[in-house]
Order: structure tokens, then C-alpha cells, then sequence
């Protein structure tokens, strides 16, 4: 069933207020935004010959990630005090969401909500051209007392060879 309209729209500004955190760097607040439990897959993507089988392969993941994992491992890194050593990321890719289509569906858990959306990640670095992935996004976002929290995310890429500046992206 799908979400009212109301919640249709606080929903997307939760997106973008979730995009907005990690395009700015500001990962203390992105960290706020999800659930202690919340993980982050992004499954191989592959070409299949059949157009009606999954364009992804599950059992093998580009990003299998946690809310610990990420805190103590791709966001440490980038602390005042690491950066500089952090060869990946200097100079720095500069990262744009744009988060479209947005689906709100409710869910039989009245805490819980379906939200599919289509992303498209922008990354450039210095002067060289733009890298763009596209993809749809699945999440799961929790009802709390004062908003949303993101419990769950899978983005299923459109792109089967990916031509990005690094891998260590959220979408």
C-alpha cells in the first residue's frame, strides 16, 4: 500500500537531507540518520542473457558494509588527522546524489517503510571529465519519534563495467 502523501514528501526530504550530509563530507550527521543494525549491499552487477532474470549476482557483493564498518573504516579515514595519508582520497572526489522517482510503500510492520528510488552519483576529481553511476536504490527507513532512520539499503547499478574514481561510495 502506498505511503500518503505527506509521508511521501518527508520521506524524500529525509533522502535528501541523507544525500546532502554525504555529498558535504559531514558524515558525523549522515551517521545519525541510520539505524545502529544498518547495512549497505551492492551486489555484482552482470548482463544476463535472459531480460527477465536479475541484472545482479547475488552472491557476490562490490559493497557489503555495516553501520560499524563504515563509521570505523571508510569514514576514519577520513578524519583531519588521516587524511593526508589517505592517498585514495587526495585529491579529493568531489560527490553530487541525485535522488529521483521516489516510491514510499508502507509496510505490514507499522514502523517500517519500502522506499525505492533512482540515483544517479556524479564524481569528478580535479579537472578530469565527470564519472557517473546510475542505479535503483531499495531501502528500508524505520519510524522514530522525531523522523526516519535508514535501517537497510541495496542499490542494484546500472552499469556492468564501472568507471568511477573509487569504489568507496555510498549511493
Amino acid at each position: 500500500m502506498w505511503a500518503s502523501p505527506e509521508e511521501h514528501a518527508a520521506v524524500s526530504a529525509f533522502l535528501a537531507h541523507e544525500a546532502e550530509a554525504i555529498d558535504s563530507r559531514d558524515y558525523a550527521t549522515w551517521l545519525s540518520l541510520v539505524d545502529d543494525d544498518f547495512t549497505y549491499q551492492v551486489p555484482v552487477p552482470r548482463t544476463p542473457d535472459n531480460p527477465f532474470t536479475p541484472h545482479y549476482d547475488l552472491r557476490s557483493m562490490l559493497i557489503d558494509e555495516s553501520k560499524w564498518s563504515l563509521e570505523s573504516q571508510w569514514f576514519r579515514r577520513l578524519d583531519r588527522d588521516l587524511y593526508e595519508l589517505s592517498w585514495a582520497e587526495n585529491p579529493p572526489v568531489r560527490f553530487r546524489h541525485f535522488v529521483s522517482n521516489v516510491r514510499v510503500r508502507r509496510t505490514e510492520n507499522p514502523k517500517l517503510l519500502d522506499v525505492r528510488s533512482n540515483v544517479m552519483l556524479i564524481g569528478t576529481r580535479q579537472s578530469d571529465a565527470p564519472k557517473f553511476l546510475t542505479g535503483e536504490r531499495s531501502d528500508v527507513i524505520s519510524i522514530i519519534d522525531n523522523g526516519y532512520r535508514l535501517a537497510r539499503r541495496w542499490v542494484v547499478l546500472d552499469q556492468v563495467v564501472i568507471d568511477f574514481p573509487q569504489l568507496r561510495i555510498m549511493l
